[in-house]
């Protein structure tokens, strides 16, 4: 019995300091998308902030995951078993945040989304009727447009048409002077796509190994429980 439960505490351990590194770095690359300096500016500008609010329920529950495996570890080293229950009772609170900021961030940055692409299209279209009267709008279209390659809302001249716009020479690609295919909505969806892949796998895989941590967190106080009596 001595023996598995020191096997059970390596790995718990183990387990331990790396679900704090890589909840740490999740958080690291949450700190990195909310001040990436090209995406700032234009949140900021097209007062967009859906996607910021998405990656701070990431963060919070990242930053709660590394403090919990901290505090897991310190309890399997103490061979205390009211830090491993507490442990335990916070994890299983930490998995809803968790499983919350996966599901919002899905919600809001994959292409496939119809909440992001309809409420993107409202964001662009009020981009465009402001055109000629805001040059900021104007302006930071005209950045969205030439950095990720799309045009309008739909991908559509009938955008600038309908409104009795200019159509821009952004909407054109700069060598072959075709008109982009896709509207702007879906392709920052696009483009927001392997930052959303990496928060919601990493936030799902601490959703799944919870359970099993969980078990062995429980199987290790059951574990200490017959050593220390």
């Amino acid at each position: 019995l001595e023996r598995k439960t020191i096997d059970l505490q390596y790995i718990l351990l183990i387990i331990g300091i790396v679900s704090l590194l890589v909840a740490l770095a999740n958080f690291s690359i949450c700190i990195w998308i909310r001040f990436d300096l090209d995406f700032w500016e234009w949140i900021i500008e097209i007062k967009w902030y859906s996607y910021w609010y998405c990656t701070y329920v990431v963060m919070v529950a990242m930053l709660l995951t590394a403090l919990n495996s901290g505090l897991m570890s310190y309890g399997v080293m103490m061979e205390s078993r009211g830090i491993i229950l507490a442990s335990m009772l916070l994890r299983g609170l930490i998995w809803c945040v968790t499983l919350a900021g996966a599901v919002c961030i899905c919600v809001y940055g994959v292409e496939e989304s119809d909440i992001l692409i309809k409420e993107l299209q409202e964001v662009f279209l009020g981009l465009i009727s402001r055109w000629d009267d805001d040059p900021r709008a104007s302006r930071v279209m005209r950045m969205i447009q030439e950095y990720v390659g799309c045009c309008g809302a739909t991908g559509k001249r009938d955008d600038y048409f309908n409104l009795g716009k200019v159509f821009p020479p952004e909407c054109r690609h700069p060598v072959t002077g075709n008109n982009y295919r896709y509207g702007c909505p879906q392709t920052l969806a696009w483009w927001l796509e392997p930052w959303t892949a990496t928060l919601a796998g990493i936030s799902l895989f601490f959703c799944v190994s919870d359970f099993i941590v969980f078990y062995m967190n429980s199987k290790l106080r059951s574990f200490l429980y017959e050593l220390q009596n």
